[in-house]
């Protein structure tokens, strides 16, 4: 089926229900960390503790991301895409009324199950909505609701927590989610692989290409969740920064990860996806190294710049999935790699990170990441991505 074949008109309406939708679940996965010195403080808890809670939030993804990229095929994506934001909504309700540390983090786990669903479905969904010449474009423009988001969830949680206790923007969160879902489920032809291809784990994990991709999958998305989570707390705690001049300027600093994000659609189709990605890769581990500069001017230079290269990695990350795997694996590979990316670059950095805030320094352990980041850049040389010249080899 070959869909949309321009983004305009429906197309174009579709696509922006997308990322808004996207939006959406990303500002959700973000809130925690600009909120977080304040829950810190309200449940009197060391940094180790408080960023644990991401963790959890990262570990119960990890608990559905890979079964959903399974099942979500047999099952239909589009039931799968509402049933998150159902979900979600109704676990949101439930946050400002846990009045423990270990009920907050069993609700922060349990939605971080929901949310995970979500992220399989995204490619099989575009690519069945869209021609095959638009996929580029389509895919970086869904995953511009991302960027947006990193940009306006420090801002949004400085504006709402003028009006609102931290406990009650989970009430807005829940508001949001019901009318996109209610779009979504109206707006969607239901995607499910009729014809069922016997692809099975072990199949897909013989091949070298998945096991790369987790890999700069996983230090990506340290480099943007993980850091990100804990860049609140870096700032406040470590840095002695105002909580809503932290946010602010942590907000705006994500500008260009917007613009880059939507740019590499158009650069993609032009360049070598491989060559673009490695360049991405390589830039996120030199600018989080210099996040962890003692000169606070040079951390917050490095930190715009951290910022906007690592959504153009996302955004080429979608398109070498597409091209990479066959349709019946898309979402198993995208489980994969965001079951393992979920374990330990958004799940295990950031406590690892809380641990040397407590024990050393947060600015110790964003550096020696940056380093890891940049030394895994160069597995990306034995990446082949099938049908794209250059990238072969």
């Amino acid at each position: 089926m070959s869909g949309y074949s321009a983004i305009k008109g429906r197309g174009l309406a579709f696509l922006s229900l997308l990322l808004s939708m996207w939006f959406v679940l990303m500002v959700v996965r973000m809130i925690v960390g600009p909120i977080l010195p304040l829950i810190e403080d309200d449940f009197q808890v060391r940094h180790a503790k408080a960023t644990l809670l991401v963790s959890l939030f990262a570990l119960g993804g990890t608990s559905s991301t890979f079964a959903s990229g399974i099942f979500a095929g047999r099952i239909g994506y589009r039931k799968f895409v509402v049933a998150c934001l159902a979900a979600q909504a109704a676990l949101f309700l439930m946050v400002p009324h846990a009045r423990t540390f270990f009920q907050l983090a069993m609700l922060l786990f349990a939605i971080g199950f929901a949310w995970a669903t979500y992220f399989p479905c995204v490619v099989p969904i575009v690519t069945n909505h869209f021609a095959p010449s638009v996929w580029n474009r389509a895919l970086a423009i869904q995953d511009s609701g991302g960027s947006l988001s990193a940009i306006a969830s420090p801002l949004l949680a400085t504006l709402m927590l003028s009006f609102f206790s931290w406990r009650q923007i989970f009430y807005v969160l829940a508001a949001a989610c019901v009318p996109l879902g209610a779009l979504f489920l109206f707006a969607a032809k239901e995607v499910r692989l009729e014809q069922m291809v016997t692809v099975s784990l072990g199949n897909l994990l013989k091949g070298r290409a998945v096991w790369i991709l987790a890999a700069v999958w996983v230090c990506a998305s340290g480099a943007f969740w993980g850091i990100y989570q804990v860049i609140p707390l870096y700032f406040t705690k470590e840095l002695s920064f105002d909580l809503r001049y932290s946010n602010t300027i942590f907000g705006l600093s994500r500008i260009g990860g917007f613009v880059c994000g939507i740019s590499m659609g158009f650069v993609a189709d032009r360049f070598s996806l491989k060559r673009i990605w490695f360049t991405l890769l390589c830039l996120t581990g030199i600018f989080t190294m210099f996040m962890g500069h003692r000169n606070v001017r040079v951390v917050e230079i490095a930190m715009c710049l951290q910022g906007t290269v690592i959504m153009g990695f996302f955004a080429v990350g979608l398109m070498v999935i597409s091209r990479t795997f066959r349709m019946e694996e898309r979402s198993m590979a995208a489980g994969f790699m965001t079951m393992m990316a979920s374990i330990l670059g958004s799940g295990f950095l950031p406590y690892l990170l809380g641990l040397a805030g407590d024990h050393l320094s947060f600015r110790f352990g964003i550096f020696l990441f940056g380093a890891v980041v940049f030394l895994t850049s160069g597995l990306l040389h034995f990446l082949v991505i099938p049908g794209t010249g250059n990238d072969q080899g």
